[in-house]
C-alpha cells in the first residue's frame, strides 16, 4: 500500500497499491501513520511519491460506493490530510511519478514542492465529468496553488499533460525521467529542509494563513453536517 523509511534525515513515503494508488480509508490512515514515523524521526523533509506511471488517480471507487456513508467519511478523512500536509511540521516534496487525478490532485496540490515526471499522464480534477462535486476545502488549495484562468478547470473538469500542469500550478517544475524525478525531489526536500525551522514555519504561516483559515472553516462546517 505504501512504504516508510528515513535516510540522512529525509522521510520518504511511496504510494504503490500496485495499481492506481487509491485513496481509501486504509491508504489514507497510512500516509498519516507514516507522517507520525517522521516526526519521530525529527525528519528535516519528507518525500511523497507514487509508483511507476501514477501518483493517484483518486478516491478508492470500490469503498466509495460500498455504503452511503463512505463518500462522505473519505472526503473528511482526505480533507484532513490535505490540511496536515498542507501545515506539516517540516517541508513536504511531492513526487509525481504519472497520473495525479480527483483526490490524488489534492494530495500533490498541498506538497511544498511538485516535481513532475513528463509522459502521457493526466493531472487535474475531473470530478466534473463524473458528475461529482468537489469540496469546498479543496476549492480553496486549488485556488492558493492555480491561476487564472486555468483555476477553473475544476469547473469543467479537464486535465492537464505534465508541462501544462505546470503552468496549471499543479506542478513547479517537470524532468524527462524517473531517474531525474528521484534526484531533484531529493535535492528539492535537502535544500528546503536547511532552512531553520522557526524561518520556514513563520514564512509558511504568512504566506498561507489567509487559506489555511479558510479550508479549516469549511471542514469545521462540514465535520458539523450529519
Amino acid at each position: 500500500m505504501s512504504r516508510y523509511r528515513c535516510e540522512h534525515g529525509t522521510a520518504h513515503i511511496s504510494l504503490d497499491d500496485g495499481k492506481v494508488n487509491a485513496l481509501g480509508s486504509a491508504s489514507i490512515a497510512a500516509v498519516n501513520e507514516q507522517l507520525d514515523h517522521a516526526t519521530l524521526d525529527q525528519a528535516s523533509a519528507v518525500i511523497v511519491s507514487g509508483r511507476n506511471g501514477v501518483f493517484s488517480a483518486g478516491f478508492d471507487l470500490s469503498e466509495l460506493r460500498s455504503e452511503a456513508s463512505a463518500p462522505d467519511r473519505l472526503r473528511r478523512q482526505l480533507i484532513d490530510l490535505v490540511l496536515r500536509i498542507f501545515t506539516f511540521e517540516c517541508p513536504i516534496v511531492m513526487a509525481c511519478t504519472g497520473h495525479a487525478l480527483a483526490a490524488g490532485a489534492a494530495l500533490l496540490l498541498a506538497g511544498d514542492r511538485r516535481i513532475g515526471v513528463n509522459g502521457p499522464f493526466k493531472l487535474g480534477f475531473n470530478e466534473a465529468t463524473l458528475g461529482v462535486s468537489i469540496s469546498a476545502v479543496t476549492v480553496e488549495l486549488a485556488r492558493y496553488r492555480m491561476p487564472m484562468p486555468w483555476f477553473e478547470s475544476i469547473v469543467s473538469g479537464d486535465t492537464f499533460a505534465p508541462r501544462d500542469a505546470r503552468i496549471a500550478g499543479f506542478l513547479d517544475h517537470v524532468v524527462d525521467d524517473d531517474a531525474e524525478l528521484t534526484r531533484e525531489a531529493l535535492s528539492a526536500a535537502e535544500a528546503l529542509g536547511r532552512i531553520p525551522s522557526h524561518t520556514f514555519h513563520e514564512m509558511r504561516r504568512v504566506a498561507r494563513g489567509p487559506t489555511v483559515d479558510v479550508m479549516q472553516q469549511e471542514r469545521s462546517r462540514l465535520t458539523a453536517l450529519p
